[in-house]
């Protein structure tokens, strides 16, 4: 992956969602922050080199968007520097009138003529029928209003149905990967996507910082030996494994650890110990890999395991 002026996409990228509140246009605003803090964090976090972030129109009732281009205006980084990618979810789009009304959006809130790729997650594709929602791809890909295509949360054969049709097109899928839920590892999904060149991005992979609260031995010990974080120790694993992860912090300390956790190396047991591992007692709900609901599903998954500590 690289932005459209040619630089690469740094290994760690900006987790966008609970920018300006935690929501969807279905949801409630909670967690909300002054906004000058969010556009300083976002603003420090591009400056200090991360270049990549996916984003919803939904996110935040649209506060997400908003801010993230005051940030962008206020930074030091160029619109070209960076790859952004415009996500679909079916809980803010509930007809395809929305879908296109979302679209254009985003390209009026950016005040730009495309998106580095345009999002779109399995159960979308599944809702509409891939003959409602590929025409709509290719034309934003024809019209060069995206540069590429991206999926969210799908199975293994999705994955490669999505290959199949758009080829080269298809750069990027985002999933769900942290130290104790494996679900979209352990289906093969990340493998899926290795095997079709596509980049596998991860969405919180950090749990918010709750998998810190937890002072698992194994992570406690790791971040000892290196003299890091548990958070850097985590995002360090992902790194390794060749994934790139979303996160997002407002504090200038977090940000400098987030970015700064790809720059060490661990030894390749420890790598591996972190791999087999697996929380004990837990038996993950089955998800639906081929429903509609899998992104609920999925998102599910993480709030399960919380239930499941408590």
């Amino acid at each position: 992956m690289k932005t459209e002026s040619g630089k690469d996409v740094s290994q760690i990228g900006i987790g966008s969602y609970g920018v300006g509140g935690r929501g969807h246009r279905d949801m409630p605003i909670t967690e909300k922050a002054e906004d000058q803090r969010y556009i300083d964090a976002l603003a420090y976090t591009l400056n200090e080199g991360a270049n990549f972030t996916e984003i919803a129109l939904g996110y935040g009732h649209g506060q997400s968007l908003a801010l993230f281009k005051k940030a962008l205006d206020t930074s030091k980084v160029s619109r070209e520097d960076i790859f952004l990618t415009h996500s679909l979810y079916p809980r803010d789009l509930p007809t395809l009138a929305v879908v296109k009304d979302d679209i254009a959006g985003f390209y009026e809130v950016m005040e730009t003529g495309y998106a580095d790729s345009t999002l779109v997650t399995q159960s979308l594709i599944m809702q509409f029928g891939e003959k409602a929602v590929y025409p709509i791809l290719h034309d934003l890909i024809d019209e060069n209003k995206t540069r590429y295509v991206s999926l969210s949360n799908a199975s293994p054969s999705w994955v490669m149905r999505f290959k199949k049709e758009f080829g080269e097109k298809f750069v990027a899928h985002e999933g769900h990967l942290s130290f104790e839920v494996r679900a979209l590892q352990d289906k093969g999904v990340f493998d899926a996507c290795d095997d079709a060149g596509v980049e596998n991005i991860i969405w919180r992979p950090l749990r918010r910082n709750q998998t810190m609260q937890q002072n698992w031995p194994l992570l406690t010990e790791l971040a000892s030996k290196y003299q890091k974080t548990q958070s850097q120790i985590i995002l360090n694993w992902i790194s390794n494994l060749g994934y790139r992860s979303m996160v997002f912090s407002a504090t200038q300390k977090h940000i400098d650890e987030n970015i700064e956790s790809v720059n060490f190396k661990m030894t390749d047991e420890d790598y591996v110990s972190i791999n087999v591992f697996r929380p004990q007692n837990y038996h993950p709900t089955p998800v639906d890999w081929e429903g509609t609901g899998i992104d609920d599903d999925i998102v599910g998954l993480v709030k399960d395991f919380e239930e499941h500590l408590g």
